[in-house]
Parts: C-alpha cells; structure tokens; sequence
C-alpha cells in the first residue's frame, strides 16, 4: 500500500510539474501577444532609443486595451476620436493623436456641481522636457502615486473651513486623487506599472489642455536641416510558413556619423530563434516553435549615435 501511495504521489508531482512548465510556456506566448498587440494599438509614433522594446509594447496594451486610460486623459469624447473615426457613431475606431492622453478633460465640480466646489480635470500624461511622464514623474514618483493616490501636485487640499472653489471637503481626503480609478491600479504588479511608466515615457509629448503649465514640451526644436540616424528592421507584418528567412535592415538611415554597424538581438519575452549574420544588415533567422518572435535591430554610426527599431514574424509553418 505504500508503494503503491509513493508511485501515485510521485505521478502526481510529475503531473503537477509538467502543467506548471506548460503553463509557463503559454504564459510566455500569450505575453509576446500582448505586446505584439500593444505596438499596433499605439496611435502615436514611440520613441524607443534607450528603451526596453518588450515593456513598451506591453505598457501599451495596459493603457489601450485594458485601462482605456485615453477615455479620460484626452479632451474627452468629442476630440478623444480622430474625425470620423468615432465608433459611437458606428464607425471604425480611430484614435485622435492630437489629444491623446494629453488631459483636459472636465468632470465638473467635485462632489456638488451646485457648491463652490474644484472641478476635476484629468491630468495630462505625457512625457515633459525631462523625458519623464505626468509632470516629470520618476519611476518612484509614478509607482507611489498609483499605489497610495496621493496627488503630488497637491491640486485640490482639504477643506480647512469652508468650501472655496479650491478645496476638497469631508468626507473626502483631499490628499488623494479623485475620479481617478487608483485603488484598482494599486493592486498591479510593479512589473505592470512599470511597463505602463515605460510607454508614457516614449509617447510625444502635449501641452497641457488647458494650458496650465506653459511649454512643457521644452522649446520649440529647430528643424532638422541634416540627416538623422534611424533603424528601419523589415520585413513588418510578415507572416511565414518556412523555418528560414532573411531580415532586411538595408533602409535603415546613416545621420552625419557616416557609415553604420547593425545589430540584431531578440527582446526578453520573444521565444529564441538563431540568427545567422546578426552584424550584417541583411541576417538569416532560423525558427523553432509556432508563433510570433520579435527581433530588435540597432545600429550605430561611426560617432556612436544609435537607434533601434523591432519587427514581429508570425510563423504558422510545421
């Protein structure tokens, strides 16, 4: 009887084991789907120099697919929609750039329209002069906030006697956002928030609407009289059923630095494939698994200026 116990239990920790590693396997899958998904779901051209591509594309999918985050830090629903691109009115939905996620959007008093009372008005997220979101946030600044809702701005204090226009009564805690949805962020993981910080920081930035803190975006650049080194990774979009195939980095750009250097590497989070050349602009990649694998290419001028820039290859072959 205890042998026959010990072989069960022994079946059953082998049963266990192999579910978890199946398990871990299609979570790996269904994250590189996520973020494969959040690149096409971003409306606005991302920077990704000096970025992590993977966080970028899942922080994406967060704040498109999951937290609708434009929904409220746009003007609201009637610029929040490119012209005829609003899906209320039956239409295929198409993402104002112009207003998105900059803020502005007025919920009216805050909590009796009828009192002299703030209105609350969602704040602008984009990235500032710094390069960091939300008004220059930190990480830590970032992660605090979603945690604890405290508002670093300190927008609407507590009433310490009577409403002025300005204050936050009892029972409410001026201290903490209102009609922010904080408590549900608060229960992510760092590593989604993180990933969420990480996207904010590379879309472009917006003045605020309305104009609350004057050139946030930093003076106006001078144009661009020169040529600017740029990654260009191809094929996109490509779907193949052969193992092997060539990438094409050959319309990547050379700035004022002169020749370039090529690198291909694959981003934490795509399944591994072999890359044949992968200092040449024109590597061959060798497939495993179904599914969808991502590749990075950087290059760099002879003055070390770099830019990187991913493709996504959907394999569907045997």
């Amino acid at each position: 009887m205890k042998k026959l116990l010990w072989l069960v239990s022994l079946n059953t920790s082998y049963f266990v084991l192999t579910s978890v590693t199946a398990l871990g396997q299609q979570a790996d899958v269904e994250l590189q789907i996520k973020i494969n998904k959040g690149f096409v779901l971003a409306p606005v051209p991302l920077n990704l120099v000096g970025r992590d591509s993977n966080l970028v594309g899942y922080g994406s999918y967060i704040v498109n697919a999951v937290g609708e985050c434009n929904g409220c830090h746009s003007a609201g629903n009637p610029t929040a929609f490119a012209p005829g691109g609003n899906p209320y009115f039956g239409k295929f939905a198409r993402t104002n750039p112009a207003t998105y996620l900059g803020g502005g959007n007025d919920f009216g008093a805050f909590p009796d329209p009828a009192g002299p009372f703030p209105h609350i008005v969602s704040r602008n997220l984009t990235p500032d002069k710094t390069g960091r979101p939300v008004g220059g946030d930190t990480l830590q600044d970032f992660m605090q906030t979603m945690r604890t809702g405290l508002d670093p701005d300190k927008l609407h204090p507590p009433c310490v006697g009577k409403p002025d226009g300005k204050c936050i009564p009892a029972p409410f805690n001026g201290t903490l956002l209102m009609v922010m949805p904080w408590p549900a962020y608060a229960n992510m993981t760092d590593r989604d928030l993180q990933a969420i910080y990480e996207y904010l920081s590379a879309i472009p930035c917006l003045e605020d609407n309305p104009v609350t803190t004057p050139n946030r975006c930093g003076p106006v650049a001078p144009p661009v009289t020169g040529v600017v080194t740029a990654a260009v990774a191809g094929p996109k979009g490509l779907t193949v059923q052969s193992r092997q195939f060539q990438m094409d980095g050959t319309k990547s750009i050379s700035g004022p630095g002169g020749a370039l250097t090529y690198l291909w590497t694959i981003p934490y989070g795509s399944p591994s494939a072999s890359i044949l050349g992968a200092t040449t602009a024109t590597p061959t990649v060798q497939l495993g698994q179904r599914g969808t694998y991502t590749f990075q290419l950087t290059v760099t001028d002879s003055k070390g200026v770099s830019a990187t820039d991913t493709v996504s290859v959907n394999f569907q072959g045997n």
